[in-house]
């Protein structure tokens, strides 16, 4: 088997093979890797962790998903349910005020994004519309309805809204590091005000679309507090370069109400925080 995916985060409690069918699966899909956890309906907990890189970005995702449960000796029909994230940017947020179905091809083609398939969430008032590749869209086809889509900007935008709406009433700012782009959002309270995503190769790119994004929306650099999410580490030139102008710098913590195995520790939770929080997000 000629093997598209690279092992570079590997963790995992012990999976008890006769309650498959009690566990949630969660596959994460990007251009550049796929994630995915075990979550344990029953305890509430993540009991499996796995990231992958992928060799080569023109492999489609059926491959991928054939490597996968080779490797892992299980089937996407043995579980209870199964969540797909498409984690791009081929998406665009519309009020639900002005969203109409009919025209939902018309939001992404504006936008110069294809929409052989449209998927679209609701964040409260907000239409989440996103296109799937056509590859994807026969796959969870082909499983009887048994795999549902989210964008991850779905996920992570409303388990901002939820994870913080209960907090001290400011203005806060969330950066979701991936390859090489960066996704940023910025929610006054429990509204969101501001949701973009930026490509960047060097760190004056990353902290000057931050910067020209809060003196366009008259955001004091000083004050502001600015939550690292993604692959990112603390001490990265990123962050120190950052830290020179945006004085309130955090690293988002893990909600307490979220269980993870013991095993999945040594990952930094930050990492992945779409993916853990795919749970709370239906």
């Amino acid at each position: 088997m000629t093997s598209y995916l690279r092992p570079y985060i590997q963790e995992s409690a012990r999976i008890d093979e006769k309650s498959i069918d009690k566990y949630v699966l969660t596959i994460q899909y990007s251009l550049n890797g796929l994630s995915f956890t075990i979550f344990d309906e029953t305890e509430r907990k993540h009991l499996c962790l796995k990231h992958y890189t992928i060799t080569d970005k023109d492999i489609p995702f059926s491959s991928l998903l054939t490597e996968i449960q080779e490797r892992e000796l299980w089937q996407i029909d043995d579980f209870n349910k199964v969540k797909l994230i498409i984690d791009d940017t081929h998406n665009t947020l519309i009020p639900k005020d002005f969203y109409s179905e009919e025209s939902a091809c018309k939001y992404l083609e504006t936008l110069q994004i294809p929409s052989n398939n449209i998927a679209t969430d609701y964040i409260g008032s907000i239409c989440n519309i996103y296109s799937v590749d056509d590859d994807v869209a026969e796959v969870c086809k082909s499983h009887r309805g048994n795999i549902v889509i989210r964008h991850a900007s779905t996920i992570f935008i409303n388990k901002l809204i939820n994870e913080f709406s209960e907090r001290q009433a400011e203005t806060r700012a969330f950066v979701n590091v991936k390859n090489n782009y960066f996704e940023l959002a910025i929610l006054d309270n429990d509204k969101l005000i501001f949701h973009n995503y930026f490509n960047f190769n060097t760190k004056e790119d990353f902290l000057y679309f931050i910067l020209f994004t809060f003196e366009q929306l008259k955001i004091d650099n000083e004050s502001i507090p600015l939550y690292f999410i993604g692959f990112i580490e603390n001490n990265s030139s990123i962050i120190n370069l950052c830290s020179r102008y945006i004085r309130n710098i955090r690293f988002i913590n893990r909600d307490n109400n979220l269980k993870i195995a013991f095993e999945l520790n040594s990952i930094p939770y930050y990492y992945h925080y779409t993916l853990y929080n795919s749970v709370s997000c239906e």
